[in-house]
């Protein structure tokens, strides 16, 4: 028979959450592609009710990807509707390994008050149901299918992908080929997740633990929902925000878990562990019983929530973390979410990734488009390189994790350092957009091999105290006046009040303010663990006039930096909308007190 050939700017591999967003920023940011310009090929069914396909490992989002889908992608209405908030991120650690019946055996940090910035838990299922249909009601194109075969031709030239149509049906397993078509297209996006629709065609997929820190790890998990909520709830005077709402961390040997709620009110959850082989065989947990005993062993308060409720589905990957050589190729071809990397749902960085991939993509997307191709390729290069850095970093954070997991003196430590870095570097860097100023990546590569560095002589430092049991003290990232001052790295990160005066503009906010009080905070942080482990002889090590040394200059260097941007901003209104609406005020409003009649 003839096979019908259609013809795309731009299709989508995938109609997962990544595929989903990275179309809808598309659409929304570049209106001419909603002409039927851009195309998405899922073989799922739009009903998402599939239990062995449509469920996924991590529900979470955090600051950086909460304000993507919310402003980015203009859902914050409908995430308020219909998905449950997350008030932030607590962590637990058994007091003793014995005895984990309930809250009151674990040492905790925990949430203390409503966020800056709300994020939300996402049902997986329910948010990519809804993005689809918002994006073909946009004009995207969606095709019921599977990719057969696909022609990733080099340069310029046009793709070739061949998909098998399928039949819609009520269990996933059930479809059937109904027809084919030929698609062909100037640019391919694979969100394929584990598929790698492009990825083992490209030898681009990177699986050798050597060349990723060593990691080596799988997933466990299950859904459950009407589990007694009375086993998990608090009348906590002392705070404001919600520890049911929380994702929740429980922490031990090798191993975490996580809880998370997915719908409001319901009592539905998601909890699953993610653990390292060198301590956790997969074997040991590869069915629900294991995985029950498991916590009936380990962490009984949460094999008591899932034997109060009702379980939904079971699922594991013996084999959880990836990564890739290239992001954005010259190719005309990228890829993104699980079909690019995945290390591990801790600190939920894959919506992270997500994020800073699919604004990329859109800014390069925006020059190829228009005929740019100089400004189209030198993006390109710019952002497989940032984005290939900040993998880099998200893999770096599960660094040692193995061993240090189940400390709660130095994973708590951890967890304060790296959340220090977090609100102070890599979320004022997003919320100003400077990750899309090719310039800007530059400058953040110059600093990335030496942070690597700093951050392995810190991890030889936590792996001493960890071999010869030294404790060296609980820290939690919710609370100030643990380090100096007021300082909390979740709460006082706002050194330039971009959220006060709403700098959401490009660039506006001063991002080396903020890179300069957070290298303060991180000398102080590594004067504290060095002389907590060894003495006060700790800071006549070279490991640590290396490492301190190096945050003291940059502290300089960004103190400079910071005075610079002041003086170049110094004319520029603190927000331009507001500036022209007083600017408006001030030349046309005046105040008529007269009530204008109506008929009644």
């Amino acid at each position: 028979m003839d096979i019908i050939t259609k013809h795309y700017d731009i299709v989508i591999i995938g109609g997962g959450i990544a595929g989903l967003s990275a179309c809808r920023h598309l659409l929304l940011k570049i209106p001419s592609l909603r002409k039927q310009r851009i195309a998405i090929i899922e073989p799922r069914s739009e009903k998402r009710n599939n239990l062995d396909e449509d469920y996924k490992v991590g529900e979470s989002t955090v600051e950086v990807s909460a304000m993507f889908f919310a402003k980015e992608l203009e859902l914050q209405d409908y995430l308020i509707e219909n998905h449950p908030p997350k008030f932030s991120l607590q962590f637990h650690w058994p007091k003793d390994l014995a005895k984990t019946d309930t809250m009151d055996d674990y040492y905790s940090t925990w949430a203390v008050k409503n966020p800056d910035i709300q994020s939300f838990q996402l049902n997986r299922c329910k948010i990519e149901r809804d993005l689809l249909k918002m994006n073909r009601d946009m004009g995207c194109v969606y095709y019921h299918g599977r990719v057969k075969d696909i022609d990733l031709a080099p340069g310029d030239k046009v793709k070739t992908i061949d998909v098998q149509l399928l039949s819609e049906e009520e269990d996933f397993k059930d479809q059937k080929p109904v027809d084919r078509i030929l698609i062909t297209t100037d640019y391919v996006i694979d969100c394929s997740g584990r598929n790698f629709t492009v990825g083992s065609r490209t030898d681009n997929i990177i699986r050798d633990p050597k060349q990723m820190f060593g990691l080596e790890n799988a997933s466990t998990w299950v859904r459950v929902k009407n589990v007694d909520r009375a086993l998990f709830e608090f009348q906590d005077q002392q705070v404001t925000s919600s520890y049911y709402y929380d994702t929740n961390h429980f922490f031990g040997p090798g191993y975490w878990i996580w809880m998370i709620p997915l719908e409001r009110g319901s009592r539905d959850f998601s909890i699953g562990v993610s653990y390292h082989k060198d301590k956790i065989s997969p074997t040991m947990l590869n069915s629900y019983d294991k995985f029950m005993s498991f916590l009936e062993q380990n962490q009984k308060v949460l094999f008591n929530l899932i034997k109060s409720g009702e379980i939904v589905d079971f699922h594991r990957w013996p084999r959880l973390s990836h990564t890739s050589k290239t992001f954005y190729s010259h190719n005309n071809w990228c890829v993104m979410g699980d079909a690019a990397a995945i290390f591990d749902p801790f600190y939920s960085t894959g919506m992270i990734m997500i994020a800073f991939e699919i604004e990329c993509l859109t800014e390069m997307m925006k020059f190829k488009l228009k005929g740019d191709v100089s400004g189209y390729h030198h993006r390109v290069t710019q952002f497989d390189r940032l984005v290939r850095a900040v993998t880099q970093i998200n893999n770096h954070l599960i660094k040692s994790h193995s061993d240090h997991l189940g400390n709660a003196s130095i994973m708590s430590w951890r967890i304060y350092m790296e959340s220090t870095n977090y609100f102070g570097i890599l979320l004022p860097a997003y919320i100003g957009k400077y990750h899309l100023c090719p310039i800007f990546v530059d400058h953040f590569l110059q600093d990335h091999e030496s942070n690597l560095e700093i951050r392995d002589e810190i991890l030889k430092i936590f792996d001493y105290a960890n071999e010869n049991n030294i404790n060296i003290g609980f820290m939690d990232n919710h609370r100030g006046g643990q380090l100096i001052g007021d300082f909390c790295p979740t709460s006082t990160w706002d050194h330039d009040k971009a959220l006060v005066n709403c700098k959401y503009e490009h660039k506006r906010l001063n991002l080396p303010k903020y890179l300069q009080w957070t290298q303060f905070y991180q000398s102080l942080i590594i004067y504290q663990i060095y002389t907590r482990t060894y003495g006060i002889s700790g800071i006549l090590s070279q490991s640590f006039l290396k490492t301190f040394g190096t945050t003291v200059f940059r502290f300089c260097k960004f103190s400079l930096a910071s005075l610079i941007h002041q003086f170049k901003h110094r004319s520029t209104p603190t927000n331009t909308a507001f500036a022209k609406l007083c600017s408006d005020f001030n030349a046309q409003y005046k105040y008529n007190g007269k009530i204008i009649d109506w008929k009644y």
